[in-house]
């Protein structure tokens, strides 16, 4: 069953908010463009094996992706967990373009991209420690035991796989995504039942309810501060600041472009970087309008969850 389906994580909306508020002269804007198409590339990688894990009988694995624990001290996190009754299996999906090459001298890993050649850290052994890490997790839960196995997936057809032939304890945690059920029947068939399905369940649950994610404050982690942020309607067509509002529509000086509801991507912004509330007087230094009546329009036709009434009204950024 795919207890925790693959969804987009809740902090790439915000990286997508702060990269659209900043200005692009500002110093962490390529940081936040660098993490955020990091962030989208495990996505996607992860989205791609979806099709082969739907494969797998509902009755006798629990998916979960994008699981994130903490242990006391530290946080860790799984790209997928595939658990049943006989084992755990820890999936680490890789979505890099070129040459992924594992090299048996100091257990290093390089990716190759044409004529350049970068180190890059191994995923079978960041899934090796993610899996000792988990053990640990579930003993300190007093949870019943289970082999917890890993495996590095590449998820992107195009790139390549070398290792020495030699090097077996690394070339048995690898595939290609096409290759992942037939990694996943080797290892049922070698296993054999560990537990009940109760008590596989009561882990699952308690996974599931240990699970933080990660949703950082953007401004706090890259040090902007909010008054940098640009303010304003930006055009959905040309990205132009700020557009014109004019009996009831958005007007673009620059493409001419209309719209009546440009103004909601930036109040969902606004919700993402600042704070989950606003005021008609914070709403009118946002969009850069100067007229009250107009701003209560918009909030009340947004439609908003709203607490308090007339002037110490606040709007509520909606729970979806």
């Amino acid at each position: 069953m795919d207890l925790k389906p693959c969804t987009i994580p809740p902090i790439i909306p915000k990286l997508e908010a702060a990269i659209r508020a900043l200005p692009t002269d500002h110093p962490s804007l390529l940081a936040i463009l660098q993490d955020h198409n990091n962030k989208m590339r495990g996505y996607k990688g992860q989205k791609s094996l979806v099709f082969y894990l739907d494969q797998l009988s509902k009755k006798k694995y629990d998916i979960i992706h994008d699981l994130r624990l903490f242990d006391g001290k530290y946080f860790f996190q799984f790209d997928i967990l595939l658990i049943c009754t006989s084992f755990a299996l820890i999936i680490e999906v890789k979505n890099r373009g070129g040459e992924i090459i594992f090299e048996r001298n100091f257990n290093q890993t390089t990716l190759k991209q044409g004529n350049k050649r970068t180190r890059i850290s191994n995923p079978v052994l960041q899934a090796k420690t993610q899996a000792e890490k988990l053990k640990k997790w579930l003993q300190e839960h007093n949870c019943p035991m289970l082999p917890v196995l890993y495996l590095f997936v590449n998820s992107k057809e195009e790139t390549v796989i070398i290792t020495e032939t030699h090097n077996y304890e690394i070339n048995r945690r690898i595939c290609n995504s096409e290759g992942l059920l037939e990694k996943i029947e080797s290892i049922e068939s070698s296993s054999h039942e560990r537990m009940d399905a109760k008590d596989l369940k009561k882990i699952t649950r308690l996974l599931l309810a240990s699970h933080v994610p990660e949703n950082y404050n953007i401004l706090e982690k890259y040090n902007i501060s909010p008054k940098v942020l640009l303010t304003g309607v930006r055009c959905p067509k040309c990205e132009t600041r700020p557009m014109n509002y004019i009996y009831g529509k958005w007007f673009c000086p620059n493409c001419g472009m209309k719209s009546k509801d440009a103004h909601l991507q930036h109040i969902n912004d606004y919700f993402l970087l600042i704070k989950p509330t606003i005021t008609n007087s914070e709403l009118r230094q946002l969009l850069k309008i100067d007229s009250i009546k107009i701003a209560n329009n918009i909030l009340t036709n947004s439609k908003l969850p709203f607490t308090g009434k007339f002037k110490d009204r606040v709007y509520h950024q909606p729970k979806n």
